[in-house]
């Protein structure tokens, strides 16, 4: 038995339109920003816990449809060995409950990471919720967030983001 991948890719460009979503929407004084080198796109910053602060992200709506058996996201990042979340949303809204996943990182190491839709929780301000079961044909955004309550620098690269269906042959 082998897989073939059918995947609809998400190139990563400037053109994305990736937005910064910070704790300053609630009095909290992170920066964040998004840097573009060579098809690679770098969210990096400062993380600030003053002011009841302590999150950071960005986000970017998917301009693909994502194909009808989407079973699996794959994501090649390079990190700074901070813990983060790779979060989708079902919808176009920017305060509403995510679907997300931490994910470890190695300082300079490009890692490959492959999810399963059943792998992400439902959150709504970082508390669970309940909601449908997360299809990945459902996708309308995608995005990043740290908040492992870590005051400081933080960068996290990313080169590849895939909304994969596994065939099996």
């Amino acid at each position: 038995m082998s897989s073939v991948s059918l995947a609809a890719p998400f190139t990563i460009e400037p053109e994305n339109n990736w937005n910064i979503i910070n704790d300053s929407v609630m009095g909290g004084v992170t920066s964040s920003a998004i840097s573009y080198d060579n098809k690679v796109a770098t969210f990096s910053g400062e993380l600030s816990l003053d002011n009841n602060g302590g999150f950071a992200s960005t986000r970017t709506s998917l301009t693909t449809k994502v194909p009808a058996k989407a079973t699996h996201v794959n994501i090649r990042v390079k990190g700074d060995g901070r813990q983060y979340q790779l979060r989708l949303r079902t919808n176009n809204d920017w305060d509403a409950a995510a679907y997300s996943r931490t994910f470890n990182t190695e300082p300079g190491r490009w890692l490959t990471y492959q999810f399963s839709a059943d792998e992400f929780s439902a959150l709504f301000r970082g508390q669970k919720v309940n909601a449908p079961e997360l299809k990945l044909t459902n996708v309308k955004q995608i995005g990043f967030l740290l908040a492992d309550k870590q005051p400081g620098p933080f960068s996290l690269s990313f080169k590849s983001i895939l909304l994969d269906c596994l065939v099996l042959k």
